[in-house]
């Protein structure tokens, strides 16, 4: 009797644990289910939506949005930098249209170079003009992407771990030629945001920025570039077709070196840069002169970055 007794309490005491063992399966289960709940939860920002042609990161989410005519922004082509006291990219265009401004941010577990190569493969498909990239701490200070050039707090993150482009983006036939401003980047606590700008100037602004690049030209003011818009190379050429005795000379600017004769070879690369931008639109080698100065000649004005092209158009 004491044995079947025995019997009938083991089997009971393996029943129980068998029901306790599925109940906390259950617990187990239901708790990812309130994870998976909880990072499913994270919702676009209301009245935002997504750049036209291109897919989010998967699982991202928009948590900020922007979107209205913009009489000037800055468009960086440089690295940023401390120039005369005041914190600016090396080199930027100021561009006028509307502004569209996503900030993605990333589920956890995904890092900046990921984000990066997955908006990258998409824009490369659209054969966009690349008009400056830099990587890590080859940008410069994150602090300074995140408050000085975008004015975004949340994308001061770490240094090792930002990436950069500047792109022109070609008329498409269903969207008008844009310029982008993309940048990814790891903060201290994980956390992975991404942040797109896309400026579409209107017809009118770009015609009056190319006429105000030929007046201060012709009128001999000061103007610098590292590169010129199809349409400022176009009013160029056309002007210089116009009269025969026009010469252009590209002066390079650069305190980048260690000697003077480094910061000299690195200003006359970009006045040649930029003469072969030219020559490839389809003016003539003989007109053109490049020079470079190196340090020789500081700008001695915050506006004026050191690393410049200084473009002068004069009678030979």
């Amino acid at each position: 009797m004491i044995r079947l007794v025995n019997i009938f309490e083991s089997v009971y005491m393996v029943s129980r644990l068998q029901r306790l063992k599925w109940a906390q399966q259950g617990l187990v289960a239901g708790l990812i289910l309130l994870v998976v709940q909880g990072v499913m939860a994270a919702e676009d920002l209301p009245g935002s939506s997504d750049l036209e042609r291109i897919k989010r990161y998967p699982n991202s989410w928009i948590v900020d949005y922007s979107q209205g005519i913009t009489p000037e922004y800055r468009l960086a082509t440089g690295r940023m930098k401390k120039i005369n006291g005041v914190i600016s990219p090396e080199q930027e265009q100021y561009l006028a249209g509307m502004l569209t401004r996503i900030t993605y941010q990333l589920p956890s577990g995904h890092s900046s170079v990921d984000a990066f190569n997955h908006f990258k493969r998409q824009f490369d498909r659209l054969s966009p003009e690349l008009l400056f990239r830099c990587e890590a701490r080859g940008c410069g200070d994150s602090n300074q992407w995140a408050n000085v050039q975008f004015g975004i707090a949340r994308l001061y993150g770490i240094d090792r771990e930002q990436y950069y482009q500047a792109l022109k983006l070609p008329d498409s036939g269903i969207e008008p030629a844009g310029y982008l401003a993309f940048y990814t980047v790891m903060r201290g606590n994980k956390r992975v945001y991404v942040q797109l700008d896309l400026l579409q100037p209107d017809q009118t602004s770009d015609t009056r920025a190319t006429a105000s690049f030929m007046a201060d030209l012709e009128q001999g003011r000061r103007v610098f570039r590292q590169i010129l818009t199809v349409e400022e190379i176009r009013a160029l050429q056309q002007r210089m077709l116009g009269q025969p005795t026009l010469h252009l000379s590209l002066v390079g600017h650069s305190d980048q070196g260690k000697s003077m004769e480094s910061t000299r070879a690195a200003s006359l690369k970009s006045a040649e840069t930029l003469k072969q931008k030219l020559l490839e639109q389809g003016l003539e080698a003989s007109r053109i002169s490049v020079y470079g100065v190196g340090a020789f000649a500081p700008a001695y004005d915050t506006s004026v970055p050191n690393q410049r092209v200084e473009l002068l158009l004069h009678a030979r």
